[in-house]
């Protein structure tokens, strides 16, 4: 519980920032981003969600071969079991936050892992001796 004696302290910590706090957040976000590294290239293609919203497998990304020979990798997040980290009761704000975010980034990790080893199988199996394609942005050519 906050401390109230400090009523208007405690009411200013409650506010959001104002529109033009936020415009200038991301107005500095903007100007940084021509000095940011680009992405690492990556061989794991845009992927295709197959499936309407209506389907029981809603919500399967496939990713397909970069060669277009028909072969795809599919993942179904959502049917992932959702085991969480323990957090320790006495664990504040900010670090519940960072053991959460922890713990999902290496679910992803171990998630791009799963898709770049079912592409490199796939090639090593159909496409010997080709490597597969790495490109920072798979929009382009």
């Amino acid at each position: 519980m906050p401390d109230l004696k400090d009523l208007d302290g405690w009411l200013a910590s409650l506010l959001k920032p104002t529109p033009a706090e936020q415009f200038a957040e991301l107005e500095a976000v903007r100007r940084a981003a021509p000095e940011a590294p680009p992405p690492e290239p990556s061989i794991i293609p845009p992927f295709v969600s197959p499936y309407p919203l209506n389907h029981p497998r809603a919500g399967v990304l496939r990713f397909p071969c970069a060669l277009a020979c028909g072969w795809f990798h599919e993942e179904w997040p959502g049917a992932e079991p959702l085991a969480l980290p323990p957090i320790p009761v006495s664990a504040g704000t900010v670090e519940r936050s960072r053991i959460l975010t922890e713990h999902a980034t290496a679910r992803e990790d171990e998630r791009k892992q799963r898709i770049e080893d079912a592409i490199r199988a796939h090639f090593n199996e159909t496409h010997p001796g080709q490597e597969p394609p790495a490109r920072t942005c798979w929009g382009a050519s």
